[in-house]
């Protein structure tokens, strides 16, 4: 067969095949994924429920990929549609106060539990909305055309796509122009001599940034767990809302950007602990405005009740907050930990080698 060679074929080392492979990509579940190879293209394609039951390997040879198209899709669909989850969300809370009587713990259940799918509503349109454009991709030889299901947004398949198309032109013998074998994504990041290449990987002011600050903020959350002071949980509160616009912002520019995998991975985690610390204040503070009415008056009466965490809350929600706030420490630290591991491994060499310094004076 001189074009795609569909169809099961196995795998007998799964550690050969980790080093002879190299991912660009995968789906949401990880059901399928795309894998470079020297002179080949490895499409995995997997069926299966929040994991993989059957699994089919397709190869494509550079040689025969005749073409790589993409289709801009619209995303308002899935966007309505999360977005309709957060409407009935609220007007299931809304509705249940309205027409309880007197205040059961069956109806702050009820309700606790409709502000936990509104919120799982609310992250999935962030991420959504964050990963940018969607897409269908499809890569066609003179046999079969096959739909790319990991490829479908439209920055990481372009992305993908710089990295397969100077391996496609160099194997069909074409000038590869401004996608050189020097400058094509497809290639080890790393140089000669050691350093890697700046035009392959960046780590953007604004990754540390965000890293630091949430350090800062798990730090603060911790200790406002232990001091009860007013101003300090107007500070957490307010180090909270900075941190969502700013690590909103940084996730955008991650997934336009070409940054390591393991800084967005970081930056992912992060933003799933802030979800949660917003999902458990907000059953916080409606089960102790409930117990407690005045807490609802003003400015005062909401940083009463956060400040009250350790108090009013018991063992369960100090427990909570204390593991999530620690969360947001560790993930912080690892993300400074990581970014300026990345920082000096993008150095030229000639920076980071002993008195360059004295040499550019």
């Amino acid at each position: 067969m001189t074009g795609a060679l569909p169809g099961v074929f196995t795998i007998p080392d799964l550690k050969l095949f980790a080093e002879t492979y190299r991912r660009i990509g995968r789906d949401l579940f990880r059901m399928s994924s795309l894998w470079l190879a020297e002179d080949h293209l490895v499409y995995v394609k997997g069926w299966g429920f929040l994991m993989p039951f059957l699994e089919e390997y397709r190869r494509f040879r550079y040689a025969d990929i005749e073409a790589i198209t993409v289709v801009r899709t619209s995303r308002f669909g899935k966007g309505f549609f999360y977005l309709f989850f957060v409407a009935v969300s609220s007007a299931s809370v809304a509705l249940i106060f309205s027409l309880a009587t007197t205040i059961r713990p069956v109806t702050i259940a009820v309700a606790a539990f409709f502000i936990l799918i509104g919120l799982a509503a609310l992250a999935m349109l962030l991420r959504h909305l964050i990963l940018g454009p969607t897409c269908v991709c499809e890569l066609q030889t003179g046999l079969t055309r096959e739909r790319l299901r990991p490829l479908t947004r439209y920055h990481r398949t372009l992305r993908t796509i710089a990295a397969i198309e100077p391996l496609v032109r160099e194997a069909q013998s074409e000038p590869v122009g401004h996608l050189s074998p020097d400058e094509g994504g497809s290639r080890d990041p790393v140089r000669q001599d050691g350093s890697f290449r700046s035009d392959r990987f960046q780590v953007p002011v604004l990754v540390p940034t965000a890293f630091g600050l949430f350090l800062v903020l798990g730090l603060t959350g911790l200790a406002g767990l232990h001091l009860e002071s007013v101003a300090l949980t107007a500070g957490v509160l307010l180090m909270i809302l900075s941190g969502s616009l700013l690590l909103t912002m940084t996730l955008v520019l991650a997934v336009r950007r070409v940054i390591p995998d393991s800084l967005r991975i970081i930056l992912w985690i992060t933003m799933g602990i802030h979800f949660l610390v917003v999902a458990a204040g907000g059953v916080y503070f409606l089960m102790t405005a409930i117990s407690e009415p005045a807490y609802t008056i003003g400015l005062v009466g909401p940083l009463e009740a956060f400040t009250g965490i350790a108090t009013n809350g018991g063992a369960v929600f100090y427990t909570i907050f204390a593991v999530l706030f620690l969360g947001f420490f560790v993930a912080g630290l690892w993300g400074l930990t990581e970014a300026e591991k990345w920082r000096r491994l993008l150095k030229p060499a000639g920076d980071r080698a002993p008195g360059a310094g004295r040499r550019n004076e």
